[in-house]
C-alpha cells in the first residue's frame, strides 16, 4: 500500500511499541549495571534522553513524515547509532552491549532483509566512535548477575516478541493469500462464465438475425433480406462486369387449392415449393418468400439465358410433384417472370419491376409458362 502522508501504517505502530518497550528495558539494565558505580549527570542525562525520550520522537517524526515507512526505516539505522553511542558510554558491558546489537541488527534484517545487517554493522560502530569522542574511550565489560539475568530474559522475551509478531503476520498474509487465491478462482469462474454467457448471446443474435430474416414456414430468406442482398449483389455485379437474373414465381389458382383444401393444405404446397427452390438453387443463389404465394429466386453472374434454362427446369420439376395431403393428392403449376441485368434494368427496384410485369404476363398468357421481360412488348402494349 502506497503512503499517505500524516497517515500511520500499521509497522510504524508496532515499532513504536516495540521501541518504546525496548528502550525502556535497556534503560533498567543499564540502571541495574550501575550499582556499585558512579554515572555522572551527563550521562544519566544521555540515557533518559535516549531510552525513555527517544522513542516518541521518532515516533512523532515517523507520522508527521510524507512518507511514514521510508522514514521509519531510517528511524530503525538511527537505533543502531545510537545504541552503539550509549554502550560505549557505558564503557560496552558485556550483555548490554550483546543484547543492543542483536536486538537492533535482528529487528534492521528482519525489516530490510540482508542490507539491513551490512548497514547495522556499520551503524552501530559509528555510533560507538561518536561515544567514544563524546565520552572518551572507557571499557567495562563486566556486568553483575541482576544485569545478566535482566538482559538474558530481556532479550529472549524480545525475540519471542519478534517471532510471534512475524508469525501473525505471516499468518494473516497467508489467510489474505488464501482469500485471494479463492477470488482468483471465482473470478476465473465468474469469467468463463460470462464468457459462455457472451457466447450463448452471440448465438442467440445470430438465430435471431437468421430468424429475422427467414420465413418461418418455408425456412427461405424473407423479402426483408432479399431489400439489402439485392443492392449488394448488383453492386458487385456491376464492379466485376457480371450479369445478374432474377425470377419471380407465383403458384397457379393458390386461392383456389386454399378455398378449397384449406389454409393447412396452402401451406404444405408452399413447403414443398420452398424445399424445391432450396434444393435447386446454387450456394451462390438467394432463394426468397416474396410474399404469399410469390417466391423470387436471385442469382448472381447468371446469364439470362441459362436464367431462362433454370427457370424452366424449376416449373417443370414442381409440375410433376405431387402433394400428399391427408387423403388427397394435390398437384399444382407455377407462373415464372425473369429479368436480368443489364439488359432490363440497372437498378434493384427496376428488375424487380420488370420481373414481375414479365410474371403478370405469364399469368394472363395461360398459366404455368416461363415470360421474360420485353421492352418490345411493353412499347406494342403486350406486357
Amino acid at each position: 500500500m502506497a503512503d499517505t502522508p500524516n497517515k500511520k501504517p500499521w509497522l510504524v505502530g508496532m515499532h513504536y511499541r516495540m521501541r518504546t518497550v525496548a528502550f525502556a528495558m535497556m534503560f533498567v539494565a543499564s540502571a541495574l549495571h550501575s550499582t556499585g558505580k558512579s554515572y555522572s549527570p551527563g550521562l544519566w542525562s544521555l540515557l533518559v534522553l535516549l531510552f525513555l525520550i527517544y522513542p516518541h520522537l521518532q515516533y512523532y517524526r515517523a507520522c508527521r513524515a510524507r512518507k511514514p515507512l521510508e522514514a521509519e526505516m531510517h528511524n530503525l539505522l538511527i537505533d543502531s547509532v545510537l545504541l552503539g553511542l550509549a554502550v560505549a558510554a557505558l564503557g560496552f558491558p558485556l550483555w548490554i552491549t550483546f543484547s543492543a546489537f542483536l536486538g537492533t541488527i535482528s529487528n534492521n534484517t528482519a525489516n530490510m532483509n540482508w542490507r539491513g545487517a551490512g548497514k547495522t554493522l556499520l551503524a552501530f560502530p559509528a555510533g560507538a566512535l561518536v561515544g567514544y569522542a563524546v565520552s572518551g574511550f572507557t571499557l567495562s565489560p563486566a556486568t553483575g548477575w541482576p544485569a545478566t539475568f535482566f538482559c538474558i530474559v530481556g532479550l529472549s522475551a524480545y525475540l519471542i516478541a519478534m517471532g510471534n509478531i512475524s508469525f501473525a503476520r505471516i499468518s494473516r498474509l497467508r489467510l489474505t493469500r488464501e482469500a485471494l487465491r479463492l477470488r482468483e478462482t471465482e473470478l476465473v469462474d465468474a469469467n468463463q462464465t460470462l464468457h459462455r454467457k457472451l457466447q450463448e448471446i452471440d448465438l442467440l443474435q445470430d438465430q435471431l438475425r437468421e430468424q429475422a430474416n427467414r420465413d418461418a414456414l418455408t425456412g427461405l430468406f424473407n423479402r426483408r433480406y432479399l431489400d439489402s442482398t439485392l443492392d449488394r449483389e448488383l453492386a458487385r455485379c456491376k464492379r466485376e462486369g457480371q450479369p445478374l437474373a432474377l425470377i419471380l414465381i407465383d403458384i397457379d389458382h393458390f386461392k383456389q387449392i386454399n378455398d378449397t383444401y384449406g389454409h393447412q393444405a396452402g401451406d404444405e404446397i408452399l413447403l414443398q415449393l420452398g424445399m424445391l427452390l432450396g434444393r435447386m438453387a446454387r450456394s451462390a443463389d438467394v432463394a426468397c418468400r416474396y410474399g404469399g404465394e410469390e417466391f423470387l429466386l436471385l442469382m448472381p453472374t447468371m446469364p439470362l439465358e441459362v436464367a431462362i434454362e433454370r427457370a424452366e427446369e424449376l416449373r417443370l420439376a414442381f409440375g410433376e410433384m405431387i402433394v400428399p395431403f391427408g387423403n388427397f393428392r394435390l398437384k399444382a403449376t407455377l407462373s415464372i417472370g425473369v429479368s436480368a441485368y443489364p439488359g432490363h434494368g440497372t437498378f434493384a427496384e427496376e428488375l424487380i419491376r420488370h420481373a414481375d410485369k414479365a410474371l403478370y404476363r405469364a399469368k394472363h398468357s395461360g398459366r404455368n409458362r416461363v415470360e421474360v421481360w420485353d421492352p418490345e412488348a411493353v412499347m406494342s402494349g403486350a406486357q
